[in-house]
């Protein structure tokens, strides 16, 4: 086969030994791109490190779990949850609108003594009272309810729903157009949000009652501050008389738990944007 020697110099002057429609191609994705008729690649993957300096208090990690659960992540779930599935870009504009990185476990306890984190079980592990907070400042419980004396204790939602192992963001307060209006109501402020911040309102959602429970109590051990002290996030799960449940006031009595009709409002009922 005959030595071909342009190939030693197409290296160092690429665009001389392109064809015609090589160069017409990439001159029309030039244009697209400028255009914005191309959407760029963004990059995935960011490290813990930079996630961290980013959020600083509002970065809930393995670290902020072990601290308020006592759950050491596994080998297999660490590199589950080894990459962010957020860009930086997406981050930081989450940082700007208030939200927290929260990195979510199904268990509590470990290796034989694993049990599902529903709200049952944290309530169990709390039942002894506020062991997270500012020792100045302790709450008198962690929940209003306790164990055995809730009404939502043989509720599925409280009995069988854990969190997804992964991260997700989350509005620290309820967004304030979503305060006194109904279910429905919020479902199209949720949409708003979500189009006012060019993001996908496929992509938003609301927390589920396990969610929330477990966003404000890592949040509270971790930064030993309240979220929801005098608001309430209203879920899209339903109790077993139809009502959605909603979670919060969580104030030196300890996080509540109730449900509303759909069609009902509150002036400190809204809701958080979850993604």
């Amino acid at each position: 086969m005959p030595f071909e020697a342009y190939k030693i110099y197409e290296e160092y002057e690429p665009d001389k030994f392109k064809n015609s429609t090589q160069k017409k191609v990439e001159q029309a994705l030039d244009i697209a791109k400028k255009e914005g008729l191309v959407p760029e690649i963004k990059e995935v993957n960011i490290e813990f490190s930079e996630a961290k300096e980013i959020f600083g208090k509002d970065f809930l990690g393995p670290e902020a779990i072990k601290t308020t659960y006592g759950v050491e992540l596994t080998p297999d779930e660490l590199q589950e949850i080894e990459h962010i599935p957020f860009t930086r870009e997406e981050l930081e504009q989450a940082k700007q609108l208030g939200m927290m990185l929260v990195l979510r476990v199904p268990r509590i306890g470990e290796g034989k003594e694993a049990k599902p984190l529903t709200i049952d079980q944290i309530r169990e592990k709390f039942s002894g009272g506020d062991t997270l907070g500012d020792p100045k400042k302790k709450k008198k419980k962690m929940f209003y309810r306790s164990k055995g004396d809730g009404w939502f204790d043989k509720e599925k939602f409280a009995l069988e729903g854990t969190p997804k192992l992964g991260w997700g963001l989350v509005m620290k307060s309820v967004l304030p157009d979503s305060l006194s209006k109904n279910w429905d109501q919020q479902e199209e402020v949720l949409k708003n949000w979500a189009k006012q911040n060019n993001i996908d309102p496929a992509l938003v959602k609301r927390r589920t009652p396990v969610e929330i429970v477990y966003d404000t109590f890592l949040y509270y051990g971790e930064n030993k501050e309240t979220l929801l002290e005098d608001k309430w996030d209203w879920t899209g799960v339903r109790s077993s008389d139809g009502y959605f449940v909603f979670v919060g006031h969580f104030g030196s009595g300890g996080l509540r738990v109730r449900s509303g009709a759909r069609d009902g409002a509150g002036s400190g009922l809204g809701v958080c944007p979850s993604r």
